[in-house]
């Protein structure tokens, strides 16, 4: 498909004046579509790796902060209840 895409081009230039690729260029463009479109891809898989590791780092953070939080609210409760029993 790559390849036909670049020969409608080349063509198309070709009509308008402009020199044709030689195989060699039609596959050194070809080479540097797809090391553009890896390059693309990697960067968006490792944002968004980093945003899924962020969102689960949050998340066990705010999971042990509520857990310590009602861990100090039983502890206070006993204390109150303590206090009342004397």
């Amino acid at each position: 498909m790559l390849l036909g895409l670049f020969a409608v081009a080349t063509l198309g230039l070709a009509s308008c004046g402009e020199k044709l690729l030689t195989p060699a260029e039609v596959q050194a463009e070809i080479t540097k579509g797809i090391d553009a479109g890896k390059a693309a891809i990697t960067t968006e898989e490792a944002a968004a790796c980093d945003a899924s590791f962020s969102a689960r780092v949050d998340e066990q953070v705010a999971a042990k902060k509520a857990e310590m939080d009602a861990q100090k609210a039983a502890e206070m409760e006993a204390q109150k209840a303590a206090g009342k029993k004397k």
